[in-house]
């Protein structure tokens, strides 16, 4: 048995990042280690079990009780401090929110370098002065714990076009561990409405989604939908793209918000075609569910999207323009897809949870195992 300190700011926001906390608390268990767990604010497992439908029992230190709703990535750094007065009781470290703690860890999985944000085309800290005067001292905090606390961790990421980043601006390999995927929750064998393409995301600016109602005007014969989840920073975004699809006339297309798991999959289960924009995504974890559910992927030719999940189309369509992106969604939705549609399923349980946590764990044991030599 290892005793295992997970450092993770906090799993409130129940993301994508808090889903593969979540799996790695459960693989740790599961092969019998001792789980203790370190977070900024006090663990809503009750917002965990309603969001991922379970949560987990694990003994968690913290330092607040409560949610600040200001200066988030500020608040970050403070997590390594918790982790840092406790980890004396662990044989091993293991940051699993990504960003870079001063904190020493043995493992680190790094969803993305935050050193790359800033240079990231369509990235808010790059588009907007502000958000940019915001970033740069976090930038430069996060470069100076690179030094202190990163070069004796291993560190894990969730696709081959991060681990590019990572090694471009980190200096430093990174094994590929994809993230964890409900697939199960989304797996669907309905019959498909030929006439349905689904996207699915956060309305932020970023995911490109002002492009659909341009790409709809083009395929009138279609039906698009934009089921997004919503943050008070997305609310503009979303007026702006309503607004948009008003004055170019494109009727074919709905924006929803926040719907309900049981709606969400009855899309997903109806859908024919997952549209996906966003350019340079790191993995995309909405493409895995969508195809778990029998859609046909389309999405921009790169990114972790193109090169991870779809494999550089061998299950799916990749596009560079949005002429391109519009003609194919239109031969996909007149096309014989069912093997195809079989073959995306059957790829979706690669992505698995399961798959996650074998993954993870001979990464771990590989790292103790180096440890204790």
């Amino acid at each position: 048995m290892v005793r295992v300190l997970i450092v993770h700011h906090s799993l409130n926001t129940v993301g994508g990042a808090e889903r593969l906390c979540l799996n790695v608390i459960e693989a740790l268990k599961e092969a019998g280690h001792k789980v203790v767990l370190a977070s900024l604010e006090k663990p809503d497992w009750d917002k965990v079990r309603r969001a991922f439908g379970r949560s987990v029992q694990v003994e968690s230190r913290y330092v607040l009780p409560f949610r600040l709703r200001m200066f988030g990535i500020y608040q970050r750094p403070l997590t390594g401090l918790v982790a840092q007065a406790v980890r004396g009781e662990a044989d091993m470290v293991v940051n699993t929110h990504g960003d870079l703690m001063p904190c020493h860890a043995d493992l680190t999985y790094m969803h993305y370098p935050v050193m790359a944000l800033g240079l990231e085309a369509g990235s808010k800290y790059v588009s907007s002065p502000f958000w940019r005067l915001y970033f740069t001292p976090y930038e430069v905090g996060q470069k100076l714990m690179l030094k202190l606390f990163l070069r004796r961790s291993v560190i894990a990421t969730n696709s081959t076009f991060s681990a590019e980043a990572i090694r471009k601006f980190i200096g430093a390999p990174a094994v590929v561990v994809y993230p964890p995927v409900d697939v199960e929750t989304f797996h669907s064998e309905r019959d498909k409405d030929p006439r349905l393409v689904l996207t699915v995301g956060r309305y932020s600016p970023e995911k490109r989604y002002e492009l659909v109602p341009r790409i709809a005007k083009k395929c009138r014969g279609l039906r698009f939908v934009v089921a997004g989840s919503l943050t008070p920073r997305g609310e503009a975004y979303l007026r702006r793209l309503r607004a948009e699809a008003k004055s170019l006339g494109a009727d074919n297309v709905e924006f929803l918000a926040d719907l309900p798991l049981g709606e969400l999959r009855s899309l997903y289960g109806e859908a024919s075609v997952y549209l996906h924009l966003m350019v340079n995504e790191h993995f995309g974890i909405s493409v895995v569910e969508a195809m778990a559910s029998g859609c046909v992927p389309v999405v921009h030719r790169s990114g972790g999207t193109w090169r991870d999940i779809l494999a550089e189309g061998r299950y799916g369509f990749g596009y560079g323009s949005i002429r391109e992106c519009a003609e194919t969604l239109e031969r996909v939705s007149r096309g014989d897809m069912e093997e195809l549609r079989d073959e995306v399923r059957r790829r979706a349980w690669d992505f698995s949870e399961d798959r996650f946590k074998s993954r993870f764990l001979n990464v771990f044991d590989r790292v103790a195992s180096l440890k204790e030599a």
